[in-house]
């Protein structure tokens, strides 16, 4: 009797850790086909957001500046071991609040604002890879942002194509940049 109740729980124990870890994401955001997961997805998603909230000085979210398909792109560039570390960052961030919290559940089911705290908690860690792994997502969502016509345009952005010229050529305006 006793090795079939340890028996139960063993297995109730592995259903509700394989739910925590695998399960209960949303669709994913980009077509079949793509590099990211429907979990990876999701943790950029709710990184991006978080990051880049709706609403916030510029209006355009981190995914709907299209951070998800960024980052994507970005990863699928990568060489195989970098692409591997860039993936096992995305799952250090998931799972980070269950060890280090503001509430012991995945990074993706946080309220908005338990993320930001959970970022903010990253980044000013004693921890030192916490923090390598908020400066390396929070760089990756930055270059993608930045990257968005609308967010540029926003920000008065003026691409220029020739940093290191001592005499660069005449500078294209803002409205030939963004026509």
């Amino acid at each position: 009797m006793i090795a079939l109740g340890s028996t139960l729980l063993a297995l109730a124990l592995v259903v509700l850790l394989a739910r925590a870890i695998a399960f209960g994401y949303p669709a994913p955001r980009l077509p079949r086909g793509s590099l990211l997961g429907r979990k990876e997805q999701a943790i950029v998603a709710a990184f991006a957001d978080a990051l880049f909230p709706p609403g916030g000085p510029i209006p355009l979210s981190g995914t709907d500046a299209g951070l998800v398909a960024y980052v994507d792109r970005y990863v699928l560039g990568l060489p195989a071991l970098p692409r591997l570390l860039v993936r096992l960052l995305f799952q250090s961030i998931e799972h980070g609040p269950w060890l280090f919290g503001p509430r012991r559940v995945r990074f993706t089911r946080l309220a908005q604002a338990e993320r930001v705290t959970a970022l903010g908690q990253m980044a000013e860690s004693p921890i030192y890879f916490r923090r390598v792994s908020f400066l390396s997502m929070r760089a990756m969502m930055t270059m993608g942002y930045l990257a968005h016509p609308d967010v540029a345009k926003t920000m008065g952005m003026v691409a220029n194509l020739s940093p290191f010229e001592s005499a660069p050529a005449s500078r294209p305006s803002t409205q030939e940049v963004f026509a």
